[in-house]
């Protein structure tokens, strides 16, 4: 039996399929170009406020978030159970991830004991806005101690850097009782010394003013100074205004004539 299709259906037929195609094409591309990648995320321990070194974290100063894998730092802490009790070692900022290795051992007691190097000291001392570098000194920065002494003589001051790349522990504030009775608060900076070095701050502090020199956090070096000496620094000034002060002798010139040569002589 022969079906009479009408004239023309072939090309309805071609056209539908065309359709089909172009529309399953399109809506491939759509997808590929809208489709939103997936990201491969794992869980890790943020601190949930800031923590000073010394401190023993519990549950409440952490939480579990979930972070893309590939941004996660190495020796991160992925439970709270991995924190409690744990000591911190150097500041942790609120939102930063807690790292392993910003963490004491465990068994660690809380407070600046548990934290120092086995062969160093902890020394505690006042500074003020200005010693102490207007409040930019925090924990974990390096600076170089400053001695302002007066000598013996007691007739002039020698300031000398005496310490140099001392790591600071804490810095912080504490209430002092002064003569009338009205507690003040003074500020203070606990430094990570060895113990020749804890004899020399202790002395210095006694003896006259220290003030602290913030260094960047890559430099390691040591450099020798001399020191200055009030009378140095006089004198300097002196010799500097005395050579500005001292006039420019004015030269006299002879001309001498031999026969037919003449020429000049200065004298």
């Amino acid at each position: 039996m022969e079906l009479n299709l009408p004239k023309g259906f072939s090309y309805v037929v071609a056209a539908a399929a065309i359709g089909l195609v172009a529309t399953f094409g399109i809506h491939r591309y759509i997808t590929a170009k809208t489709k939103v990648p997936t990201v491969v995320t794992a869980p890790v321990a943020v601190a949930t406020c800031e923590v000073a070194p010394g401190t023993a974290l519990t549950a409440e100063m952490a939480k579990i978030a979930s972070w893309p894998k590939e941004l996660i730092p190495a020796q991160a802490i992925t439970s709270l159970s991995q924190i409690q009790g744990r000591v911190a070692m150097m500041p942790i900022a609120q939102g930063e991830a807690i790292l392993n290795r910003k963490l004491a051992p465990e068994g660690t007691a809380a407070g600046l004991s548990g934290i120092l190097d086995l062969n160093k000291r902890a020394l505690t001392v006042r500074v003020d806005d200005v010693s102490g570098v207007a409040g930019f000194i925090h924990p974990g920065n390096r600076v170089d101690v400053l001695a302002d002494i007066k000598i013996p003589d007691g007739k002039e001051h020698v300031s000398k850097t005496i310490l140099q790349n001392i790591l600071v522990l804490t810095a912080g504030q504490v209430w002092e009782q002064k003569g009338d009775n009205k507690p003040v608060v003074v500020n203070t900076v606990t430094m990570e010394l060895e113990p020749e070095q804890a004899e020399v701050l202790n002395l210095a502090s006694n003896e006259g003013k220290i003030r602290l020199s913030l260094r960047n956090f890559r430099n390691m070096n040591t450099i020798e100074t001399e020191g200055v000496a009030t009378s140095q620094i006089i004198e300097g000034g002196a010799r500097k205004k005395v050579a500005a002060e001292t006039p420019r002798k004015e030269e006299r010139t002879v001309e001498v004539i031999k026969g037919l040569e003449r020429s000049k002589t200065t004298l």
